[in-house]
């Protein structure tokens, strides 16, 4: 049986996870969404459960959709909004093997997983890093589609770290203790957070968090698309109208009617910046105040680097930009987090091997 590094980044709008194979990194991220679903009427629905994730263990009775079939299955789907002891849950379990066994094909295999905590959550509730190895360690038998392939993870937890400080390991500078402070604006579906570090040692009066990102823009766009035209957007038309946004013309905006006439896109798009426009300020000004280093308005002006990550990235990038000019986006920043953790559980999985073999 083979053991493969893991980065699991359990978010509050998406999970991420990110391993290497043979052929190099492979990352997936879906919405952090959980519906209980009845197989037996999805397929009389005519969905394909051999591709979509419908997640069952072994020893349960309820199946589970996962993603986007459980946000097209059900108005009000689980998402762990708001719930602290989320990360340790069976639904962040269920999530990690869902994800972990879409990329991996092996019918058996072993996760050496790393992965991350809110600022600060971590700094508050120590406990809570034990809490998630106990929760989520163990041997797993599970379906993903109707039981027609039974799968076997062996979970182990390596570490868990503080969100930030993954993004750093994948694309910060090599740092010392002599070397400034790097920080991370991490913008997610449904919160901003800050991560400053010297060296590896966080700084707790830089870390902070508040609820402010993309779906905080999409419930503004929800509410002014309702008094503009007197009907309410559904949350999946919301999401695929930022989504179109996001993309910068790769994907058109979806059609959305109202008594039968089709709205243009140019009306949807200018309510979807005004929307953008508002809750970036907020997120400007919120990392200003926590990261302002002189009474002249200096923002982070000591920090190097300053990387902006998350799905929030696609939105508010350029008006964060204006306030920091040396902040610099990753590559991949949805999974600049999940990328980190995996290369940290990498180095922790082959330390572990070498000891082994010793």
């Amino acid at each position: 049986m083979k053991w493969y590094p893991y980065g699991h980044d359990f978010g509050n709008a998406e999970i991420g996870g990110v391993t290497f194979l043979e052929q190099g990194r492979v990352a997936r991220s879906i919405p952090t969404a959980f519906a209980a679903v009845d197989m037996q009427a999805l397929r009389g629905l005519g969905i394909d459960t051999s591709t979509s994730l419908v997640f069952r263990f072994q020893t349960e009775a309820i199946s589970y959709a996962i993603g986007d079939l459980a946000l097209e299955q059900h108005a009000e789907p689980w998402t762990g909004h708001g719930f602290i002891q989320r990360y340790s849950s069976t639904y962040s379990l269920r999530g990690l093997l869902a994800i972990a066994a879409s990329l991996i094909p092996d019918a058996e295999f072993g996760v050496s997983v790393v992965t991350g905590l809110p600022a600060e959550t971590y700094i508050k509730n120590m406990g809570m890093r034990q809490t998630i190895k106990q929760a989520l360690d163990g041997t797993y038998i599970f379906t993903l589609d109707g039981g027609q392939h039974w799968r076997t993870i062996h979970v182990e937890i390596a570490l868990v770290v503080m969100e930030g400080a993954g993004a750093l390991i994948a694309y910060g500078d090599k740092t010392t203790a002599k070397t400034p402070e790097s920080a991370v604006i991490d913008i997610g579906g449904r919160t901003t957070d800050l991560y400053v570090a010297r060296g590896q040692v966080p700084q707790a009066e830089y870390c902070k968090g508040k609820p402010l990102g993309v779906e905080s823009a999409t419930q503004i766009l929800m509410n002014t698309f309702e008094a503009e035209f007197k009907r309410p957007l559904s949350r999946s038309e919301a999401r695929r109208i930022m989504r179109a946004f996001a993309s910068q013309e790769q994907f058109a905006y979806p059609e959305v009617t109202v008594y039968g006439r089709a709205i243009e896109s140019a009306q949807i798009e200018d309510l979807v910046k005004e929307a953008v426009i508002q809750v970036g300020t907020d997120i400007v000004s919120f990392v200003a105040s926590t990261w302002r280093q002189s009474d002249q308005g200096a923002v982070a002006a000591s920090f190097k680097p300053v990387l902006a990550i998350g799905g929030g990235v696609y939105y508010f990038y350029s008006v964060l930009k204006e306030q920091i000019p040396h902040l610099a986006r990753t590559t991949d920043p949805i999974h600049a987090n999940a990328h980190g953790y995996c290369t940290l559980a990498a180095r922790l999985l082959a330390r572990k091997q070498q000891s082994h073999s010793a």
